[in-house]
């Protein structure tokens, strides 16, 4: 029986570590390559990757594979119930003409500080066209990361909890009634044939106060951090993350 391989970049990150050990535990190949460059006769069994965005696109790209993550306009064709906030796409030339206090982002890379600007006309030195979210500022009560494959969670994890990464020592601290809402709204948007997705991705949700609980944001599961989910349940989603680049 063929296993996959896990492939990792040189940068010794903790998420790393721990997919390794669990990778391995279950029986899967792992290679951490040395450099972006591959190898002509590296030919690794059904590759996953896991690294940051641009070692996966270059890696990827010389595997003939392609790291799948959610479009830029992921969150504004949610439906309102899903996110409770006025969100928009646009360019950083028509952002920087927007009126503060304002929420700006990138819609996937972090190619710019995701923050509340005083007004759009902050925004860093960027080309006029690169994408732009905006949406009014809110304030997140807690945050939770969950790993989805095929329209179903496998793993989920709080991240953020009053203002604060949610964790005390090695423990991960989780607020019962924030999560048990988070995770239905969750439920619920996986379960609502309107919403497309793709077969592997992340998602993050949590609660804003005064509002409810809504979507942060998605993002390739190939570059999420982990935090305190089960490390073998994120590598099924991984595994569905990384594939055939059908353009080779």
């Amino acid at each position: 029986m063929i296993m996959p391989t896990l492939i990792l970049s040189p940068r010794y990150s903790d998420d790393s570590i721990k997919l390794r050990r669990a990778a391995i535990a279950l029986g899967w190949g792992v290679m951490r390559l040395a450099s972006w460059r591959c190898t002509e006769d590296f030919e690794p069994a059904e590759p996953v990757l896991f690294a940051e965005p641009l070692f996966n696109a270059a890696v990827a790209e010389q595997l003939g594979l392609a790291v799948i993550e959610p479009s830029e306009d992921f969150l504004i064709k949610l439906p309102r119930e899903y996110v409770l906030r006025d969100i928009r796409l646009t360019t950083s030339a028509e952002a920087r003409t927007l009126p503060g206090p304002v929420f700006l982002k990138p819609p996937n890379r972090k190619t710019f500080p995701a923050k509340v600007y005083a007004s759009g006309s902050e925004l860093p030195e960027m080309s006029d066209d690169d994408s732009v979210l905006a949406s009014e500022p809110v304030e997140w009560l807690a945050e939770f990361r969950f790993f989805v494959r095929d329209r179903r969670v496998h793993a989920w994890s709080p991240y953020w909890l009053s203002g604060a990464l949610a964790r005390e020592g090695d423990d991960w601290v989780i607020e019962p009634e924030m999560a048990a809402t988070t995770r239905s709204l969750v439920d619920r948007l996986l379960a609502d044939p309107r919403v497309d997705l793709l077969p592997a991705l992340v998602i993050d949700a949590g609660v804003i106060r005064g509002v409810g609980p809504a979507v942060v944001e998605a993002n390739e599961a190939s570059g999420a951090g982990i935090y305190g989910c089960d490390p073998r349940d994120v590598l099924e989603v991984l595994r569905a993350a990384t594939v055939v680049n059908p353009g080779t």
